[in-house]
């Protein structure tokens, strides 16, 4: 006889082992759609903006972990250390800011909702605190915007 509630415990999307596991693979997921996207399209300069974005967003992630992580906002909810601010929230929201600044809004609502979904992850599986979150979705967001509208830096001569 099939027992109904082991079979719904199966296939839950949303059960704190596989949700942790959705959230590590949308970090790397959807900046690197993002870079594929551009290159699909042929636009280098669009292709540097992303490399000079990511770059900085990971630098300053994990500037801020190291800093931070002499303090009380170090602590992850589980005890663990490098908390402050969300890595994976950060790339994930890089990622989906990079097709909204660079492709159109349109692109960019299911990488937004998929961004949010790893923020989600990471609160849930009680790896990061909302405000580790929050400032890791802030961080990607707003240094995408600032590589791509405000600076848009010419492609490296190599």
């Amino acid at each position: 006889m099939i027992n109904t509630f082991d079979v719904l415990k199966k296939i839950r999307p949303l059960s704190t082992d596989r949700l942790e596991d959705v959230g590590d693979i949308l970090q790397y997921l959807l900046p690197w759609s993002a870079l594929l996207a551009v290159a699909l399209m042929g636009d280098k300069q669009a292709a540097w903006n992303w490399f000079y974005s990511g770059s900085v967003t990971v630098i300053i992630t994990f500037t801020g972990k190291f800093i931070f992580n002499f303090t009380s906002w170090g602590v992850r909810p589980n005890g663990e250390p490098y908390s402050f601010p969300s890595g994976h929230t950060s790339s994930a929201f890089m990622g989906a800011a990079f097709i909204h600044f660079q492709i159109g809004w349109m692109w960019a609502i299911v990488p937004y909702l998929l961004a949010v979904l790893t923020g989600y992850s990471r609160i849930r599986t009680r790896k990061h605190w909302l405000r580790d979150v929050i400032t890791g979705a802030v961080l990607g967001v707003m240094v995408t915007y600032i590589f791509i509208v405000d600076l848009a830096f010419p492609p490296l001569s190599l």
